[in-house]
């Protein structure tokens, strides 16, 4: 079976579901259901982070943008159903990795349908992000002191420059389900950058409903994709990229 014909049972799946899955996390952040198609049978763990994009090191981390506290990538996992799991983001993942390994990006450019099936990828990785930062609480920033009330409210709550009202948490949730149900990433292309990279370690920083930055050193690229912004030339987008990259990238968010 081809690719297309995989999104085209992932896309289905979303439009049928969609209400039903972001109605139940909204009501129960912990819910035990399929966080794409709502599903309860067969629920496997579906890491947030790929496992081959870290090469499966169990000691790798990140920081919480929020509270600052580190977890491993290996332990961060959301419930997907076996079909949705495996079947069908694993099929787009396995696919754009053999991408990576085929395409040598410092003399080689990838398709345009490679280039709306990563954007497809990253956008899975921020509605999973979102799904995530509905279900861990605050409970502390590091360096302050733990303030029951506000430990108990999911992180969600806390991001951007001002806290965020749960209506638009929630919007936002349903949002990032509705875009991954979308088949054309035709006009989001100009907010995909492509980095070749020649660092042999993977990084990774990301922005709740604003950017990504992820480092695959294994196949000497790297993909900055901004969530919302759009760009009439891709030299713009580029530009604003490589700025925030520049402060960010340290090594201390991974």
């Amino acid at each position: 079976m081809t690719i297309q014909l995989k999104l085209v049972q992932l896309r289905k799946k979303i439009r049928v579901n969609k209400k039903k899955v972001t109605d139940v996390i909204i009501a129960d952040h912990s819910a035990e259901i399929c966080i794409i198609c709502g599903s309860q049978e067969q629920l496997t763990k579906e890491h947030v982070i790929p496992q081959w994009v870290y090469n499966r090191n169990t000691k790798r981390t990140f920081k919480t943008t929020t509270n600052r506290i580190s977890q491993t990538y290996n332990k961060t996992t959301l419930p997907a159903c076996k079909d949705c799991n495996s079947n069908l983001l694993g099929y787009l993942e396995r696919h754009l990795k053999h991408e990576f390994e085929r395409i040598d990006v410092s003399h080689q450019d990838f398709s345009q349908e490679t280039l709306e099936l990563i954007i497809l990828w990253l956008e899975t990785l921020e509605y999973k992000f979102q799904v995530l930062d509905l279900r861990r609480n605050l409970n502390k920033v590091k360096g302050a002191e733990y303030i029951p009330f506000i430990g108990k409210m999911p992180i969600a709550m806390f991001q951007g420059p001002m806290d965020t009202s749960p209506a638009k948490v929630f919007t936002n949730l349903r949002s990032a389900l509705q875009v991954l149900s979308v088949k054309s990433k035709m006009d989001r292309l100009n907010s995909l950058c492509i980095i070749h990279t020649t660092n042999k370690d993977f990084h990774f920083f990301h922005s709740t409903n604003n950017f990504i930055f992820i480092e695959l050193a294994e196949f000497g690229v790297a993909f900055f994709y901004f969530y919302k912004q759009r760009f009439d030339e891709y030299s713009a987008a580029s530009e604003s990229a490589m700025k925030i990259v520049q402060k960010h990238y340290s090594g201390t968010d991974t």
